[in-house]
């Protein structure tokens, strides 16, 4: 009985040679899974969009069955009314004032090495074009 040959996790390449075809398998795999996204999310909305309708598109929750579905209606003030209508030399109250810092100001007041020294990293992301 012959020993079975270790399992080479996909991350891990062996060779160069090895190690570009693992890169475009796993390319043609996220591509695959990203149209797959798209058309879920498509029918995601369709299905939401219909059952919105079938419930009358009134806000709140629904029982189906056993489960509840809730309908929500995002709003939020037209703050561009209020600038029109209530200007900030007029109505001071209803604005408020920023202390933040003002990131390109600083960029002019810095050598880009002292700024690198004080940059806070976060987390690594890949971008596929």
């Amino acid at each position: 009985m012959s020993t079975p040959a270790p399992i080479t996790p996909i991350t891990t390449p062996r060779q160069s040679g090895k190690s570009t075809e693992i890169q475009k398998r796993l390319l043609d795999r996220r591509a695959t899974l990203r149209a797959d996204q798209e058309f879920i999310a498509g029918e995601l909305e369709a299905i939401d969009a219909q059952l919105i309708e079938l419930l009358g598109g009134r806000v709140g929750t629904h029982e189906i069955g056993d489960t509840k579905v809730e309908i929500r209606e995002y709003s939020r003030l037209d703050t561009k009314w209020i600038e029109t209508e209530y200007p900030a030399d007029q109505y001071p109250q209803l604005y408020k004032t920023s202390t933040a810092v003002d990131a390109a100001a600083v960029r002019k007041q810095f050598a880009p090495a002292v700024l690198d020294e004080h940059k806070v990293r976060g987390a690594k992301s890949l971008v596929v074009k």
